[in-house]
């Protein structure tokens, strides 16, 4: 049964854009939960679909879904919407989540037992990635290094274990962290930045093994559809880079974040020249104005061999080129030669 206390422990966050066949069931889940004291937090973001009306529905069988409405953020804006859904929040820690999203019975439970247990100001559970057909598949982040639920870590570990996403950024986030004015909001996945913002605040960050779903068999989501916002995540990575360097200031520990920069990079790289005649020339324009305020900034040298060493093949191939001029840049024809050769 639903909880009667007037503040909940547990505020999730819910941004919604045409989401109507997968809120049943990622709603659905939430209701489910075995811990009670929960709010959540539903942002319809000027839905063309029928998903604001499942919203009502389920909302008047369960008191515990508030529900907002604003007009379309093309955008796309996650740290942005987080930051919106924060004004509005009850509880005492935060759970974000999308609308494809979904969590094992006993999540939430498992979750805040851990943080009260031993204070915590994060705690992250197990992240498995779901796909359409209900397959279940695993990243080296899907669970604690060594699978170890007691293990605990201090704010600059776990921001060192997330520069390169070797533990996952979905979790219960005691609200100050989640709803902090430095949060930055401007470019689409903000969010990536901001986590690791939360890390590094965090006076400590444990686990716990209950389980969330991420869904990875949207057509929709933007990690699967070509959009000039996916540059941005070059801008991201310079955010990363200077926070970074300023925590750890020497250079062994900087090799873990330089790789995951080199992959940023090489995969824009390729996100540059696949999608290259699909942009007009002032999108073009503003891409490789992007890409050289990275080059410029970012500076590889005394990495370049151990990086190469953990490329795979198609990224060599980019990354040669980077290696002898410093830019990928004026190369499309790397990549029309490829293409040309995979025919």
């Amino acid at each position: 049964m639903p909880s009667t206390n007037s503040e909940a422990n547990i505020s999730i966050l819910m941004p919604i854009y045409n989401g109507s066949k997968y809120l049943p069931e990622s709603i659905g889940s939430i209701i489910a939960q075995t811990f009670t004291n929960w709010e959540l937090i539903a942002l319809d973001d000027g839905s063309s679909d029928n998903s604001y009306e499942i919203l009502k529905q389920l909302a008047q069988k369960e008191p515990r879904i508030r529900i907002y409405h604003k007009k379309n953020d093309p955008t796309g804006n996650v740290a942005r919407n987080i930051a919106l859904m924060c004004q509005w929040t009850k509880g005492e820690y935060a759970f974000y989540m999308s609308q494809d999203d979904t969590l094992s019975p006993n999540c939430l439970e498992r979750l805040y037992q851990r943080a009260t247990e031993i204070n915590a100001d994060i705690v992250l559970p197990d992240m498995l990635l779901r796909y359409a057909d209900n397959s279940l598949g695993t990243w080296p982040c899907s669970y604690p290094p060594n699978k170890d639920y007691q293990l605990v870590l201090s704010p600059q570990e776990a921001f060192y274990l997330a520069a390169d996403f070797s533990i996952n950024g979905f979790g219960l986030v005691r609200m100050p962290l989640m709803a902090d004015k430095r949060s930055d909001t401007r470019f689409y996945d903000s969010d990536e930045y901001n986590t690791r913002m939360q890390f590094l605040h965090a006076n400590k960050v444990a686990f716990a093994p209950g389980t969330f779903y991420y869904y990875q068999g949207n057509p929709n989501a933007i990690t699967h559809q070509f959009s000039m916002r996916r540059f941005q995540r070059l801008q991201t990575g310079l955010m990363l880079h200077d926070t970074f360097c300023s925590v750890f200031p020497d250079k062994q520990h900087r090799l873990k974040l330089m790789t995951q920069l080199m992959h940023f990079y090489l995969d824009t790289t390729m996100l540059l020249y696949m999608h290259h005649d699909e942009m007009s020339v002032a999108e073009r324009k503003t891409a490789l104005t992007i890409f050289k305020e990275f080059e410029q900034h970012i500076n590889f040298r005394g990495y370049k061999r151990r990086i190469f060493a953990q490329l795979n093949a198609y990224e060599r191939l980019f990354a040669l080129p980077y290696y002898i001029l410093g830019t990928t840049r004026h190369t499309s024809w790397l990549y029309r030669l490829i293409h040309w050769l995979r025919k």
